[in-house]
């Protein structure tokens, strides 16, 4: 004879969390299950029809079975809140931008090498440094001022 607590059969509903109409149709489902209960008894308990029963016993069944299916463990991976195609069309508007922000700074040096007389010392240093910038970001280095790449 085993040691052991005693089975609960359907009192195993009481403990699980849902609405009381709920659980006392599962309760019956699995009373008629488990041979504890009739079909008649349980339809008359519900007041509903036999085919009525059948279809309830079998979407009980059916979710279960979903239920235990197995799953993909660990967390769920997040989905990109902007998605692919909104953030494809910001990095082709900023890669627009940015081809055209290194062509200005192509002429501007263009120009002062051409006519560096027109340009101040101070007007000279700043286009070689907007030259560097713009260089850097041809080559994919940072453009962030100090970083020496």
């Amino acid at each position: 004879m085993s040691v052991g607590r005693p089975p609960k059969g359907s009192d195993h509903v009481k403990g699980l969390e849902g609405a009381d109409g709920e659980k006392k149709r599962l309760r019956i489902v699995l009373e008629t299950l488990s041979g504890e209960r009739s079909v008649e008894e349980a339809c008359e308990e519900l007041g509903v029809s036999a085919s009525r029963f059948h279809e309830l016993r079998r979407e009980a069944l059916q979710a279960a079975l979903d239920g235990l299916a197995p799953s993909p463990s660990g967390r769920p991976k997040r989905k990109d809140p902007e998605g692919d195609a909104s953030r494809l069309e910001r990095l082709e508007h900023e890669n627009a931008e940015l081809r055209v922000e290194l062509q200005a700074a192509y002429t501007r040096t263009e120009i002062a090498l051409a006519m560096p007389h027109v340009f101040t010392r101070k007007a000279r240093a700043e286009i070689k440094k907007k030259a560097r910038e713009a260089r850097r970001r041809l080559r994919g280095g940072s453009d962030e001022p100090g970083s020496g790449t």
